[in-house]
């Protein structure tokens, strides 16, 4: 397993680089959104040399606001249109995989017409991606966790892997979804993102162990699935040493903790 930590947009991304390599890390999750890492500003040249020398690797991040189901269908072809230079910068990067966040805000719109322009949207972007030798992340959101909001778009694109955000599957629900989805989409599974959180509606991003999550369970249902590949931990604060927590408490869980009984399919 490979741990990563992903950059805040605002802060100089080799500063970043650097800090991470420090703390252990084994690559950085490369969001590329404004100010400092703004995919039409970013230096490539001396990120990529930043992460030679720090001994990093990067994986590629999308801003989660970019509207690709809006109503509006100049607003998503310019969100498609940014999404499309941030896979070319990324490739110049050699980076090879990217997250893309399913947009949810399309006031007076169904359920069904939301989760079609996500599909069209995101089997676009997965076309290009066939030619870069890229894969396209789909990630669930707050309010888009469910396994039968995920699986018309997930079979429609098959190209596509699945994100588990263990954070957003805590979201909006009775209950933590990560079983529901791994069970569904699992053996696609091409990338984790874990942060705590207290249920609700705040994605607070906390320390691992400091929310309601059970991280022993997410870490068996992860194992469970055969998946050992990368893992993002999202803990956003500005005191280093709960990130730090963070990565100590996933590297034990998942060296510690064996892979439990099988998964069983709720939707």
């Amino acid at each position: 397993m490979r741990y990563g930590a992903m950059n805040n947009p605002m802060i100089d991304v080799i500063e970043e680089i650097n800090s991470f390599a420090e703390m252990g890390f084994d690559y950085i999750d490369l969001t590329l959104e404004p100010d400092q890492t703004y995919s039409a500003r970013i230096d490539v040249g001396k990120t990529v040399n930043a992460l030679e020398r720090a001994g990093l690797f990067a994986v590629g991040h999308t801003a989660w606001y970019l509207p690709i189901a809006s109503p509006f269908p100049e607003f998503r072809e310019l969100a498609i249109r940014e999404l499309e230079r941030c896979m070319k910068v990324l490739t110049d990067m050699n980076v090879h995989k990217v997250n893309v966040h399913p947009h949810l805000r399309a006031p007076l719109h169904d359920e069904d017409w939301v989760v079609a322009q996500n599909t069209d949207a995101i089997a676009r972007l997965v076309d290009l991606a066939a030619e870069m030798n890229m894969t396209v992340l789909v990630e669930n959101m707050p309010g888009f966790s469910r396994a039968s909001q995920i699986k018309p778009l997930m079979e429609a694109v098959s190209g596509a892997q699945f994100l588990l955000d263990c954070g957003h599957a805590n979201l909006d629900t009775p209950y933590n979804r990560a079983e529901e989805l791994l069970a569904n989409f699992g053996h696609r599974l091409g990338h984790v993102h874990v942060s705590d959180n207290r249920g609700g509606r705040d994605d607070l991003h906390l320390p691992l162990g400091v929310g309601s999550i059970n991280w022993v369970q997410i870490v068996r249902l992860i194992k469970n699935t055969g998946y050992d590949d990368t893992i993002t931990v999202e803990v956003f604060s500005d005191d280093d040493d709960y990130l730090k927590m963070s990565l100590r408490k996933i590297k034990f869980l998942w060296e510690n903790t064996e892979a439990g009984e099988g998964l069983a399919s709720k939707e």
